[in-house]
């Protein structure tokens, strides 16, 4: 036991284990161009649940990470083991009475930095969870993945392109939610995420889905614009009718007998139904097709319903993450920032006095 401990309390093995460090990240640094299908996930996946799929399944460009990881484990032990050491020498030299100068202290908690930003790192790639691809259309609500009680609503998407057409600006307002109320309000940008409690919502992808069709309503002397979604049991009321959605046809067939069916699943010649009441009398029920808007317009009660093309609402493709350790790693990472600041002050007055002690000539 006694050699082991030896072993890995030798400021030797910290210089090796550094070397091979380095080594082991420049050549990853080389895979890593050379294999974009590989590592092109590694940001997408929780790291170990990566690691057990694609890294075990492609050893032969990522060994380097699985060794990166052994050097690492090796390179903690080594820095857990000198930092016991340390710290059990400065507490025997408080316990004789004498004065522990700061920068033993700074040293060593520049150590305990480190690692308690390894362990966030540990916590969030086992614990935590990445999901990609989440569509949420204007107006709708989704629920967070692992929480019942946190959702987050698309309240708008604005999207801003320059003159060539490239895009200028992605922007979604969204609203975070606990059990229906709003907790906290963002606008989503590509390099500005929502966070909360350990929750990234990021913004990656946007679009416009079709969700209903637009009409003209005239004959009552006041052309009218009227929208009517697509969903089943929705309805839309202007003037005192209602036009609900009827059969929704992917591609549009009328046999020999007049009987309307599709002739294939594929969206070849889609058609829309609608039906028109006044209060709960049936009027009149027409066919609209996609594909042609403009066509003969449907007549009833003296008025014309005319197909003016799809109506679209926007949506935004969000990533959800959730990262535990994302507060722990910031905690190493303040400690052993502000310890290393700390020393290189006093390093630096150290400096400073010796060059004022060498400056000085007596008479």
């Amino acid at each position: 036991m006694k050699r082991i401990w030896k072993f890995f309390s030798s400021t030797r093995l910290a210089i090796v284990l550094t070397l091979l460090i380095t080594v082991d990240v420049l050549i990853g640094t080389i895979l890593l161009s050379g294999s974009p299908k590989v590592f092109g996930t590694i940001d997408l996946e929780i790291f170990f649940s990566w690691l057990s799929g694609t890294g075990l399944n492609n050893l032969d460009t990522s060994w380097w990470i699985f060794l990166l990881l052994a050097l690492l484990v090796l390179f903690t032990l080594n820095t857990v083991v000198c930092s016991v050491d340390s710290i059990a020498s400065l507490l025997k030299t408080r316990a004789g009475g004498a004065r522990i100068h700061a920068r033993r202290i700074l040293s060593q908690a520049i150590h305990v930095g480190f690692i308690i930003g390894l362990a966030g790192h540990l916590v969030s790639s086992t614990t935590g969870f990445r999901t990609m691809n989440n569509y949420l259309v204007q107006g709708d609500t989704l629920a967070l993945p692992q929480s019942s009680a946190l959702s987050l609503r698309l309240n708008k998407v604005d999207v801003g392109l320059t003159g060539s057409g490239g895009m200028q600006r992605m922007d979604a307002y969204v609203s975070l939610l606990r059990d229906g109320k709003i907790i906290r309000e963002k606008v989503v940008r590509l390099n500005e995420p929502l966070l909360y409690q350990g929750n990234a919502v990021y913004i990656t992808h946007h679009g416009q889905m079709p969700d209903g069709m637009k009409f003209n309503l005239t004959g009552n002397g006041n052309p009218e614009t009227i929208r009517i979604m697509f969903q089943q049991g929705s309805e839309t009321r202007k003037n005192g009718y209602t036009f609900r959605p009827g059969r929704l046809v992917p591609d549009f067939v009328r046999d020999s007998n007049g009987e309307i069916y599709s002739a294939s699943e594929d969206f070849r010649n889609p058609a829309q139904e609608i039906n028109i009441y006044r209060g709960e009398e049936f009027l009149a029920s027409g066919w609209f097709f996609f594909k042609y808007p403009d066509r003969a317009p449907l007549a009833f009660d003296g008025l014309e319903l005319a197909f003016t093309g799809l109506a679209y609402t926007p949506y935004a493709v969000l990533t959800i993450n959730k990262d535990p350790g994302a507060v722990v790693v910031l905690s190493g990472a303040l400690v052993f920032l502000f310890s290393l600041v700390g020393l290189l002050l006093m390093n630096f007055h150290v400096k400073s006095e010796l060059l004022n002690l060498n400056s000085y000539h007596p008479e």
